[in-house]
């Protein structure tokens, strides 16, 4: 992966390029930032770009010996580490992450190492633009929480610990540790702040809160933008010549900067239609009176999706309660809906309006916050649904 295959994110690019230029590498860094915005692969960018030995100016040469292996994710002194979990469509066929574990292995045992060829296809397939759901889907695992578990923390100190075989650095890129749980965090603690010697180690992150105190205060963090939409918007319409102009300027409205929400939307975008038909019906329900048997099913049926598409419909929910204040409230160019949300929502929306709308928000964001903590999804569906049945008929 080198610079030049990100899209946008050009000024942090150079300042990671200035960063080694300058002999200013921080052995501990966490690049932040929401949603697919390229985070990951700068992570990878970077990495290789310390180690080319031929850099240029602004890039890794991309043909050294170095750059092969970096591109083949063959380089004996690159690591990852990336949250798994037990799939129960486990066949027990391989233990090397092809097919599945074994169904002998427990959750606790797991180790990303297991995972790894599934690991490189996936990466490959996303163009190193990974995000958490669709991994999850990768190894079978959906309706579970993925997990970076005390023995992968072990794995980690251990196959990190020897000095580099080839490269001036060793890199360990973490992605998502913000699901390291607490005997995880507290094994890597003391590894964090003394790694060894010519080590470099980068974690690549959604949400900063998720993570011990102790751990933020020993990374330098790099915030990651979303990637604007005339660089996405470019990059787009070379990817998907012959695509209506106006179709890929919707995509990029409605993605907000992330890369794999942009080219689910244009590539038929059902899990957004499922989420669309679900939010609407939800409503619908809250807002008619004696409804509560209907809203029991509906939270059983939310229940068993599993926390991150429960997280995902929630976000949804959220964007579609704040489009229609600005349907009531805001300048037509704020509005960025599909043709089906819009239609419906024209007749929803004056249901939100200045005197719940703060409150609709606050109920949403406590709700994603609640679900990343673990909390018992059939109540907080159940509560959810009970305060917005009160909310929404409050009279404008």
């Amino acid at each position: 992966m080198q610079f030049k295959d990100i899209v946008g994110q050009n000024d942090l690019k150079k300042s990671l390029v200035e960063t080694v230029r300058n002999g200013r590498i921080s052995h501990a860094q966490l690049f932040l930032g929401k949603g697919v915005n390229g985070k990951f692969a700068l992570a990878v960018a970077y990495a290789q770009y310390i180690n080319c030995p031929d850099k240029t100016e602004f890039d890794s040469c991309g043909i050294c010996s170095s750059c092969v292996k970096y591109h083949a994710m063959s380089h004996p002194d690159l690591f990852f580490s990336f949250p798994v979990n037990k799939s129960s469509k486990s066949s027990g066929a391989s233990d090397s992450g092809e097919g599945g574990v074994s169904r002998s292995a427990s959750s606790k045992d797991l180790v990303s190492t297991m995972f790894y060829k599934d690991w490189l296809n996936y990466l490959n397939a996303t163009s190193y633009y990974p995000e958490l759901q669709s991994w999850y889907k990768k190894i079978s695992i959906e309706n579970k929480q993925g997990i970076i578990n005390v023995e992968e923390a072990r794995r980690i100190v251990r196959d990190v610990s020897f000095k580099p075989v080839e490269a001036p650095y060793k890199v360990l890129i973490i992605w998502q540790p913000e699901k390291m749980n607490m005997s995880s965090a507290n094994v890597l603690l003391k590894f964090f702040e003394e790694p060894p010697a010519n080590t470099i180690i980068i974690m690549v992150a959604d949400e900063k809160d998720q993570l011990l105190k102790t751990i933020q205060s020993r990374f330098q963090i790099i915030s990651v933008p979303k990637i604007s939409d005339f660089d996405l918007y470019d990059y787009l319409k070379v990817k998907y010549e012959g695509t209506p102009k106006t179709q890929i300027k919707n995509a990029v409205a409605l993605s907000n900067g992330d890369l794999q929400k942009a080219e689910h939307i244009l590539g038929e975008g059902e899990q957004m239609k499922e989420h669309f038909l679900l939010f609407q019906s939800w409503m619908r329900m809250c807002y008619k009176k004696g409804s509560l048997e209907e809203i029991k099913t509906f939270v059983e049926k939310v229940s068993r999706i599993g926390r991150e598409n429960q997280k995902h419909f929630l976000n949804y929910s959220l964007r579609l309660v704040r489009q229609s204040l600005l349907l009531n409230y805001g300048h037509p160019s704020l509005n960025k809906l599909t043709h089906y949300e819009s239609e419906w929502l024209t007749k929803f929306s004056p249901f939100i309006h200045i005197n719940n709308g703060v409150q609709l928000t606050q109920k949403f964001e406590q709700a994603i916050f609640e679900v990343g903590r673990n909390a018992s999804a059939s109540v907080l569906f159940m509560k959810l649904s009970l305060d917005l049945s009160v909310l929404l008929k409050i009279p404008q």
